[in-house]
């Protein structure tokens, strides 16, 4: 399995939420069961690693959040990536990418 690449421009101090879909087709009509695996998610922005919270909102979706109490006084940049751990115990990166900061402003 590829692993996706997708850029992240988050605004810090916001609650960052973030839902996958899976489908077993491409025209997305047949979900796929994600019920049974367990994921992992993180951000490592500057010298902060912030664990993401993993919670799988239907058969076929996962929502990765992190609240925004931990989104706080952050650098400029980093990167961050959601892994999937089959019941087989197989290993997969899902998703990755670089995360850029928009700082907070207003108090």
């Amino acid at each position: 399995m590829a692993t996706a690449v997708l850029d992240l421009d988050i605004n810090e101090g916001d609650t960052f939420i973030m839902t996958i879909d899976f489908w077993e087709d491409s025209d997305n009509t047949l979900p796929l069961d994600i019920s049974l695996d367990t994921f992992t998610g993180s951000f490592q922005i500057g010298e902060k690693l912030i664990p993401m919270t993993m919670t799988i909102l239907e058969v076929n979706v996962l929502e990765a959040s992190v609240a925004y109490q931990l989104m706080g006084d952050l650098s400029k940049k980093g990167k961050y990536d959601i892994d999937q751990l089959l019941p087989d115990n197989e290993k997969f990166r899902l998703i990755q990418g670089n995360v850029r900061i928009n700082k907070e402003v207003t108090v």
